[in-house]
C-alpha cells in the first residue's frame, strides 16, 4: 500500500472521474486473496482477508497496539477545547479559543450561536 507504484496507481484514480483510493485497495486485496488461493488449498474470501486482523489481533500491529477508544461524548454535549491547525497559513490556536474569537467578531451573536461546530480528526501512518 506504500509502495511507490501503488500511491502512483491511488492519485491516478483519485484524478479520474471513474474510480477512487479505495478501488486500487480493493485490487490489491483481490490480488492478495488470489496468491494465496494460488500457492495453498485454503479457500479464502476478500472477506476473510479483511478481517483476519480482528480474528488474529495478537499478530496483526495495527489491532494489538490501537489505542483508539470509544469516547463518552454524546449528542448534544459541550465540546471539549483541542488544539486546531488551520488549513490555511495561521498560528495554532484551540477550539474554545477558536469560537470566542469567531463570537467576538460575529455581528449576530444569536446566528453564530445556532451554527454547529465539526472538528475532522485523522490520521496519517
Amino acid at each position: 500500500r506504500r509502495a511507490p507504484e501503488t500511491q502512483a496507481a491511488m492519485e491516478r484514480a483519485e484524478g479520474s472521474a471513474g474510480s477512487e483510493w479505495m478501488d486500487v485497495v480493493e485490487d490489491i486485496q483481490k490480488q492478495a486473496v488470489q496468491e494465496v488461493q494460488d500457492k495453498s488449498s485454503h479457500n479464502i474470501t476478500i472477506q476473510d482477508f479483511r478481517s483476519a486482523a480482528m480474528r488474529y489481533p495478537d499478530i496483526a500491529h495495527w489491532v494489538k497496539y490501537n489505542r483508539a477508544r470509544r469516547g463518552n461524548l454524546k449528542v448534544g454535549d459541550t465540546a471539549p477545547d483541542v488544539p486546531l491547525r488551520c488549513a490555511r497559513t495561521c498560528d495554532p490556536t484551540t477550539l474554545l479559543t477558536n469560537k470566542v474569537q469567531h463570537l467576538n467578531n460575529s455581528r449576530d451573536l444569536k446566528e453564530v450561536q445556532k451554527k454547529p461546530i465539526v472538528v475532522f480528526a485523522g490520521s496519517l501512518s
